[in-house]
């Protein structure tokens, strides 16, 4: 084997080690709780914030009526203001940078004493953005709100679609996003190999050459013997 081969396998190894090493992050859980007091007021259109994108559109097209950081039902069960608060005609949209596998959220209704079903639906979307299926949820009559919970714990969620019953209420609060997504580390450090004894190019070559000269002196040798 030439000393070309050689250099040529070991750094193969040690190319094969690196790749080793970059795959080997390991995943954890965080969760992550949004009350919206953590930024100034604004629509919550087209915001991303904390790993969650939002998008907030009436018959399809982006609207502004719909606020981080507002006031509606003041404090009760699942909602405390200030809340992300907007237009009941809207649909809230939330696109999670990786995705979770638990989500949480309050809604309330300006729905004075009043039940609705349903208050509220959830659609939930997979990692291919294909839907999870929808889930009414129930609004109770909380002061002058109707008000409801919605929990999930499942498979992995992208995208999840809130829409509000607008034939009952005008305004809806949304607080408490509390959701679990993963938290990428960085692989261990992986020990470095043992150093690896290669001679240089040239080095290699001179071994060689004296090599040869070597065994042409013991030929001469033996050949003169002979005479």
């Amino acid at each position: 084997m030439n000393i070309s081969t050689v250099l040529k396998k070991f750094f193969t190894v040690m190319a094969g080690t690196g790749f080793l090493a970059l795959g080997m992050g390991g995943i954890a859980e965080a969760t992550t709780t949004l009350t919206f007091d953590e930024l100034t007021s604004q629509s919550v259109d087209d915001l991303s914030f904390q790993g969650v994108n939002f998008d907030f559109k009436i018959d399809g097209i982006d609207s502004s009526d719909a606020s981080y950081n507002a006031f509606g039902p003041g404090s009760v069960s699942y909602v405390s203001d200030p809340s992300l608060e907007g237009n009941a005609a809207g649909t809230l949209t939330l696109d999670f940078d990786t995705f979770v596998t638990e989500l949480q959220f309050g809604v309330a209704l300006d729905a004075f004493n009043v039940n609705v079903i349903p208050g509220f639906t959830v659609e939930l979307f997979d990692l291919g953005f294909n839907s999870l299926g929808v889930t009414a949820v129930e609004t109770n009559p909380v002061v002058s709100f109707s008000e409801g919970l919605f929990s999930y714990i499942g498979a992995p969620v992208k995208r999840t679609v809130v829409n509000f019953n607008d034939t009952v209420a005008n305004r809806f609060a949304f607080d408490n996003l509390t959701f679990k997504s993963p938290n990428v580390q960085p692989a261990p450090p992986v020990p470095s190999p043992a150093p690896v004894s290669v001679p240089e190019p040239a080095s290699g070559l001179g071994f060689l050459v004296m090599g040869a000269l070597g065994a042409g002196s013991v030929l001469k040798d033996k050949l003169q013997a002979k005479i």
